[in-house]
């Protein structure tokens, strides 16, 4: 599933070899079956190896196309008879340890022109202009009239589309942007998202293969960070406005014209339907999803999914007009406290 112009797949694999690299017990295999990716259960086909953990993703489980699934001793009944099982303790950490395997150099990072400041590869469009120290890897593509300041970094094979700006000191890896994107200075763009498998001597990191892409008319405020995608790609959709300090975890879909202020903070796996408005400091729990055109007011914490067309605020954030009644509440218990105490005086 990963981009091949980002990640080296080293596979394909033996299913039994797999099964006893983890010390695990193969079923339902045929002779020398083999996988040659790795694939989260929903975009997993018959060549993939997936992987099943946790009863909220059983109708993922029962809909995937997977040919071969990790899976514990306990939910292996489970399992569609058509998927070979590998049956282990823990099939996330399993899997992290098979996508190490099949990706061994998963960083997205690798020496960017070994001498070159622009790596005889890249492709530059007409108009591009560079400035003094700006970095440009192999395979990286280049839009026409294009700017990138000083000292950023255009890492292996990242596309930018026409007329965009890259402030200085950004940099970007694994990612594609579209046109008239606008990145300020000090921006992070498709680094290892936040993921480890918990083992029994200590967390053990999951290599993350997807990318970002950034599509057109989007902007992005100074040191303002963006994870790549574990499996699948994190998306930044159309028109969307990011401002300072915001950090986008992992998987991580926005749709179009959404507005995030200054130190949004969104765990992975978040969705954000179109024309969503984040106030500052806003905390967003991961796999949440806010529907379209909502308003969550600043420092309020998302915990769980909000319906689209509605504000909402506090912790955890609720719709607007019964946060305010609890504030209300609260401060009125508090007075009439307070009287209370002073009349005992």
């Amino acid at each position: 599933m990963a981009d091949p112009t980002f990640f080296d797949n080293a596979g394909p694999k033996r299913l039994d070899e797999l099964a006893a690299f983890l010390s695990a017990g193969l079923f339902r295999a045929s002779p020398d079956q083999h996988v040659y990716d790795v694939a989260p259960l929903s975009h997993a086909g018959p060549d993939h190896l997936s992987y099943f953990e946790g009863r909220r993703h059983l109708p993922a489980l029962l809909a995937s196309k997977a040919g071969a699934v990790l899976v514990s001793e306990t939910d292996a009944g489970e399992v569609p008879p058509e998927m070979a099982q590998i049956v282990t303790k823990s099939p996330a950490l399993a899997f992290a340890r098979v996508v190490g395997l099949f990706y061994p150099d998963a960083t997205g990072f690798a020496a960017p022109c070994a001498g070159f400041a622009v790596h005889p590869t890249a492709r530059l469009a007409e108009g591009v202009e560079l400035e003094h120290g700006a970095v440009v890897a192999a395979g990286a593509r280049i839009g026409a009239r294009t700017r990138i300041g000083a000292h950023a970094v255009i890492g292996r094979g990242v596309a930018i589309g026409n007329d965009c700006i890259i402030g200085a000191g950004a940099s970007l890896g694994c990612a594609l942007l579209g046109d008239r994107v606008i990145v300020h200075p000090g921006v992070r763009i498709g680094q290892d998202g936040f993921g480890f498998a918990q083992g029994p001597t200590g967390h053990v990191k999951i290599p993350q293969i997807g990318r970002v892409i950034i599509q057109d008319d989007v902007e992005i405020g100074a040191n303002s960070t963006i994870d790549r995608g574990a499996l699948i790609d994190t998306v930044i959709g159309e028109g969307t406005k990011i401002d300072n300090a915001v950090h986008i975890g992992h998987n991580c879909r926005i749709g179009r014209g959404c507005i995030l202020t200054a130190q949004v903070g969104m765990s992975g796996s978040v969705t954000l339907g179109d024309y969503v408005v984040l106030g500052g400091k806003v905390g967003v729990a991961d796999h949440v999803e806010i529907g379209p055109k909502a308003m969550v007011a600043a420092r309020s914490g998302v915990t769980r999914n909000l319906p689209g067309g509605a504000i909402y605020g506090g912790f955890p954030a609720k719709p607007v007009a019964e946060w305010r009644r609890e504030v209300a509440a609260l401060a009125r218990l508090a007075r009439s406290k307070g009287r209370a105490g002073e009349g005992g005086v």
